[in-house]
């Protein structure tokens, strides 16, 4: 199972109670990006009589929960015209839930993190105010282009990264001194060559690989295939690629003695890295919050790469609801530039392992110099050029949970892989035909 990252039924923690911030803002409000740290505009008449108050449904938990708290403080400090009700709603499927009885009352939050397919979904029922045309050219044009990509419908900016980030190639650099390799596998093969020597020479699993989905989606787009045709009404994967990355899962799985650790689709992949189960796992490069162990000796590298690199993207982004009024567009949208201005986006990029959103916040001397103490950020950075983001479709939650059962029974040896192939397509198909 993936943690807050991915698209799927994540728990994050225990739910906690709504968190109340004050913060702060007026009706003309100036580009924040000039001054990360910004200053209250003068208050006009309207603003004068009270603070404005905007409500952000959001689902980070832990240390996550703790930054956000810390900035979104800090934020209110400099402003404060406007009040910031941050909610926290415990976990990705309880915020859904949230923002669909929300919207069926008609008392939706000013602001919220929402899924790609979430936000499809909204948007298409014309519940989202766009963001292009309110935020600044310059912190449009700023925004990581793959992120903005993910970010826009038809060419317009609908919403914005926040918690965004990719996969990464975590391994135990005790084990692989121990099993005398001297690097990180930058293939397929050497993925497996790796496992199998580091389990002969060490007695642990040299890799944990989770056998769901989002494994094969990775090992498919590293072959050049997708899970969709480019107008996400056909699966397009019963293909060369896309029969090679199960292949391959499986060869995985049958490396033999226990050279790779098959981990449940419902499991938590980071946990038997951290207590140093298996020497090697693909995860989230905000995986790192969740590697606790003292004892743990470890580094980052790229994905190994197929015929061509790939990497997964997890996270949501913000978007703001149409049903507000005039002062909490402004006052939403000077938080949303303040959560994107250089400072902010890099201080919680190095609190949370999440990424920076801005290309100009990867050029500051802060960021370098982090960078530098903790290479392992710059790993997850420097793979972002590779991301590929997941099918914008609403109803392909429910596929997605078929096809880790699939994938499961082929890599148990249950069934063929032509049976497997023709049960996934059959599950997207079925998925696509409810939207």
């Amino acid at each position: 199972m993936k943690r807050a990252w991915k698209k799927s039924a994540i728990t994050l923690g225990t739910v906690g109670a709504a968190v109340v911030l004050s913060v702060a803002c007026a009706a003309t409000l100036p580009d924040a990006r000039a001054d990360n740290q910004t200053t209250t505009p003068p208050m006009n008449a309207a603003a004068s009589q009270g603070p404005v108050t905007i409500t952000f449904y959001e689902a980070m938990d832990g240390n996550f929960g703790k930054e956000l708290t810390k900035l979104t403080t800090q934020f209110e400090k400099a402003n404060p015209g406007i009040k910031v009700n941050l909610v926290f709603t415990g976990n990705y499927p309880a915020l859904q839930d949230k923002l669909t009885a929300a919207v069926a009352a008609h008392n939706e939050p000013t602001i919220a993190q929402v899924q790609d397919t979430w936000e499809t979904e909204f948007y298409q029922n014309h519940l989202l105010q766009p963001l292009g045309d309110l935020l600044p050219k310059s912190l449009v044009d700023d925004i990581i282009p793959g992120w903005k990509e993910d970010n826009s419908y038809n060419g317009q900016l609908v919403s914005v990264p926040f918690n965004r980030s990719v996969y990464v190639l975590y391994y135990n650099t005790a084990l692989f001194k121990q099993a005398g390799i001297q690097r990180a596998p930058k293939t397929w093969a050497q993925l497996q060559q790796d496992a199998a020597t580091i389990k002969k020479k060490t007695g642990v699993a040299g890799f944990g690989m989770q056998d769901d989905y989002y494994t094969w989606e990775t090992l498919l787009h590293q072959e050049g295939g997708s899970v969709l045709n480019a107008a996400e009404t056909k699966p397009a994967f019963d293909t060369a690629a896309g029969r090679k990355a199960l292949r391959f899962m499986y060869q995985l799985a049958h490396t033999g003695d226990g050279a790779v650790s098959v981990v449940s689709a419902n499991a938590y992949i980071t946990d038997g890295f951290n207590d140093g189960s298996y020497a090697t796992d693909f995860d989230s490069s905000a995986g790192v919050a969740y590697l606790t162990n003292p004892k743990l000796h470890y580094a980052s590298a790229p994905l190994p790469a197929g015929t061509t690199h790939a990497v997964s993207s997890g996270g949501t982004n913000v978007v703001l609801f149409k049903q507000v009024t005039a002062l909490q567009k402004a006052a939403a949208i000077k938080y949303i530039e303040y959560l994107l201005s250089d400072k902010t986006t890099v201080a919680w990029a190095e609190n949370t392992g999440y990424l920076p959103m801005t290309n100009s916040a990867l050029q500051t001397p802060a960021w370098k110099s982090f960078v530098k103490t903790h290479p392992n950020a710059g790993v997850a950075a420097d793979s972002a050029k590779y991301a590929f983001y997941e099918p914008r479709v609403a109803t392909m939650s429910s596929a997605i949970s078929e096809i880790d059962t699939q994938i499961g029974n082929y890599i148990a040896g249950k069934q063929t892989l032509n049976a497997t192939m023709v049960n996934m397509v059959q599950q997207v198909d079925e998925a696509l035909s409810s939207q």
